[in-house]
């Protein structure tokens, strides 16, 4: 006889019960209990060296066994067979293996079902919806960064003539150009969902005012920098971006629970950066293709690159507000890089 506490199923109440298993059958007694089970009608639950077995019963009710002999000779009552996984934990290498296995698959989820899950949804998300982020966006950056221009309206209508230089035949969206003064974002230009292209003034007066370029130039370099936002807005690069961050994000909720909304959003976060790498020299190459389609050089656009990481590395106030980098994950920067330049100068 083993003893054990008796759960019927139907309340929180324990009962102490004792065990025995004879003839096929396995009865319980105790002071307000007396049942009888054929032990084919009886399973116990896969056992944890330190933990309790858990007989679960027929009728909805469970007993935990505590003692280590009781819980062996119930086993053999009951013919358990340890399955594979039970024995595998058993053995430390086995369990090493399985777990890199599942690092290996969890690792080929992340990096490749998701993205092309998120491709996906991307292509099934109607552009009615790149018009609402864009609207989003561009009232969160004018509530927050955009100030009215300080260009004269001459210099203003010369930006928006090269955008038009640049523009596709049929754009995936109307393209229009807003110029604003943005002092917290300095130098940058900002693809939105809708069509809308943001340059700041900063940028601008940069082109136009850098000694080290002709105004060929300069039309050169502005008009690389316009194609590369007109690149992000015909590859969809925004909405792309938002499935596979709002994938991954809930992956991670998933995976994590409710450990920390902070825990969940870093693998997110790390996720996407190869993608936005990726949607980059998407948009570079689009960049490249009308540069050259023109008979434009490609050098001014890359001295930008240069001078724009000068700034960068200089003056951090210069970069994307953190704030924004979280709550406008659509919104491009560019900052230049090496591998990008290198890659300007090595289409020429």
């Amino acid at each position: 006889m083993h003893d054990a506490l008796y759960f019927d199923g139907r309340s929180g109440a324990l009962q102490l019960v004792t065990l025995q298993a004879e003839n096929g059958m396995l009865h319980l007694a105790g002071a307000a209990v007396s049942q009888a089970y054929r032990l084919a009608q009886v399973t116990l639950g896969e056992p944890f060296l330190h933990a309790p077995a858990l007989l679960y019963l027929p009728d909805g009710g469970h007993c935990e066994v505590a003692d280590p002999a009781a819980r062996a000779a119930l086993a053999q009552a009951l013919g358990f067979k340890p399955g594979l996984v039970l024995r595998w934990q058993r053995h430390w290498y086995a369990a090493l293996a399985a777990l890199v296995l599942l690092l290996a698959v969890g690792a080929a989820v992340w990096w490749y079902v998701l993205p092309a899950a998120a491709e996906k949804i991307a292509a099934n998300i109607p552009a009615s919806m790149d018009r609402s982020i864009g609207a989003s966006a561009l009232q969160g950056l004018q509530n927050k960064l955009l100030q009215p221009s300080r260009l004269s309206d001459q210099r203003i209508a010369e930006v928006r003539a090269v955008l038009a230089e640049v523009s596709p035949p049929a754009p995936r969206h109307p393209l229009r150009l807003l110029v604003h003064n943005a002092p917290m974002l300095g130098p940058n230009a900002l693809a939105l969902p809708d069509g809308t292209i943001v340059i700041t003034d900063q940028m601008v007066r940069a082109m136009y005012d850098d000694s080290s370029l002709t105004p060929a130039e300069s039309h050169d370099a502005l008009a690389g920098v316009l194609a590369h936002e007109v690149g992000h807005v015909q590859g969809r690069h925004s909405v792309r971006v938002l499935a596979r961050s709002s994938l991954t994000a809930a992956a991670s909720a998933a995976l994590l629970g409710d450990f920390s909304a902070v825990a969940a959003g870093i693998p997110a976060v790390l996720a996407n950066l190869h993608y936005s790498r990726a949607m980059e020299t998407e948009a570079d190459s689009f960049a490249i293709a009308v540069l050259k389609s023109k008979g434009w050089s490609l050098e001014p656009l890359a001295k930008t690159f240069e001078w724009l990481d000068t700034v960068n590395n200089a003056d951090p106030q210069h970069n994307m507000p953190a704030w924004m980098r979280q709550t406008l994950p659509y919104a491009s920067s560019h900052p230049g890089n090496a591998e990008r330049i290198a890659r300007l100068r090595a289409a020429r």
